[in-house]
């Protein structure tokens, strides 16, 4: 006659192991989801430093009418906007934005020294701030331009192309009066209506996002040139 313990400690003996391979199959699976968030992040900080030190080389190469694309800021969205499509979720986007668009500061300035050029630390802690606020947010608009479910569909590509427009009028046409640099961003911003609103068929959306964008965006130029 067999022993009622018997089944009971096999029961324990299956659980006790079954716990560990459990475990081991959870970290695997932890480890799984980790690593294409962590190469992301990763991707997004060495585009942003690449973009930064390009910049550098190309104050003193671009000239009339495209030295602002070495100076103004809406070049640096692109790559948030560019790194937020690839998220697969809105934090992440987020995230990936904010990386790519922080990274841009010391890639520039770390660039700009190595070369010999006068480094000024004023303006730091107001680029510091403008890649928090622009990375969060073309980083969410790449994702609403790629993934965005349908009420989200427009208003991605239009904040993008809403940032190169309202730098068009309110920078280089109203307070620089730089009307070579002024046409080439806009043109610029019109080339982001054309090409983003294929995607998925954009086009009628992104236009009926563009006007309070644009305001949205003129008003954030109009408050860093008052700093």
């Amino acid at each position: 006659m067999t022993s009622p313990s018997v089944p009971l400690a096999r029961a324990r003996t299956d659980a006790a192991v079954a716990g560990p391979v459990r475990s081991v199959g959870s970290v695997r699976s932890a480890r799984a989801r980790l690593a294409p968030t962590l190469g992301r992040a990763l991707l997004a900080v060495a585009a942003g430093l690449v973009t930064g030190s390009l910049t550098s080389f190309g104050q003193t190469v671009l000239d009339e009418p495209f030295r602002g694309l070495a100076n103004g800021v809406s070049p640096w969205l692109l790559v948030p906007f560019a790194v937020g499509a690839t998220a697969l979720g809105r934090r992440g986007a987020a995230l990936l934005g904010l990386l790519a668009c922080l990274s841009q500061v010391p890639g520039y300035y770390v660039t700009a020294a190595m070369r010999g050029f006068p480094v000024g630390t004023s303006w730091l802690a107001v680029w510091a701030v403008c890649g928090v606020l622009g990375g969060v947010a073309l980083g969410l608009a790449g994702h609403s331009w790629w993934r965005g479910a349908d009420r989200e569909r427009g208003v991605g590509a239009a904040l993008l192309a809403a940032a190169w427009l309202a730098e068009a009028v309110v920078t280089y046409a109203v307070v620089l009066r730089y009307p070579g640099d002024a046409v080439v961003f806009a043109v610029v911003g019109a080339l982001v209506v054309g090409v983003l609103g294929v995607h998925r068929r954009q086009h009628l959306l992104v236009l009926t996002w563009l006007a309070p964008a644009l305001l949205l965006a003129s008003l954030g130029f109009l408050a860093l040139h008052r700093v």
